[in-house]
């Protein structure tokens, strides 16, 4: 007697870390996906179509989450967090003004490798310096609402310092600190106010 029919095979498609919701903390995971297939003998043996959408599943507490859990940074990104930030504010105002100025690429290395990158080097700025300019603009938007305020205005402040290194801000290196200031989801109110406290710590 042949015995024939269909089941669901659930397939991994990558692997990871994330912050489990009912664990609290951080865990490994599967992206998973599920798939028809018929089967012989209670074998499956031929796929036929996808069912479902793809689902993140925990592997300590087996809990199964849409895959939008994954845009909740884990603990290893949160500390990275206020350093990469920092590196692509920095970048974005050192190139909209004399990014070649010695002094202000020097200060702008010394600064994030006090932020926690302490291998930084001129060459990691010059690679930051060539992204994209909407690029960065979507990650750092993406990212800013991991921090407290305060954290914010901080690399802000940092950013419009080092553009204060070779001289009053230009038009551009306000327009930009502006930009990055609304990026890191300050309002107009604290950018003007943080911009105000770097250029009297400058005296420009």
């Amino acid at each position: 007697m042949i015995i024939f029919g269909w089941r669901v095979v659930f397939f991994t498609l990558t692997r990871g870390i994330f912050h489990c919701p009912d664990c609290g903390g951080d865990r490994d995971y599967r992206r998973r996906q599920g798939r028809n297939f018929f089967t012989l003998f209670f074998i499956p043996v031929i796929p036929l179509t996808k069912t479902g959408g793809e689902f993140i599943e925990c592997d300590t507490c087996h809990g199964r989450w849409n895959p939008g859990v994954l845009d909740v940074p884990t603990t290893a990104q949160l500390a990275q967090m206020p350093a990469m930030l920092l590196r692509m504010a920095i970048a974005q105002v050192l190139r909209s003004g004399d990014y070649t100025n010695a002094a202000a690429r020097s200060r702008a290395v010394a600064v994030v490798r006090q932020a926690g990158e302490p291998a930084y080097e001129d060459t990691a700025l010059s690679a930051d310096l060539g992204r994209p300019f909407e690029e960065v603009r979507v990650e750092m938007g993406h990212a800013a609402s991991a921090l407290a305020p305060e954290a914010r205005e901080s690399i802000l402040r940092a950013a419009a310092e080092i553009a204060l290194v070779d001289g009053p801000l230009s038009v551009s290196e306000e327009e930009t600190l502006s930009a990055v200031g609304a990026d890191l989801q300050l309002t107009r109110v604290q950018v003007t106010g943080v911009i105000s406290l770097a250029r009297q710590e400058s005296g420009h």
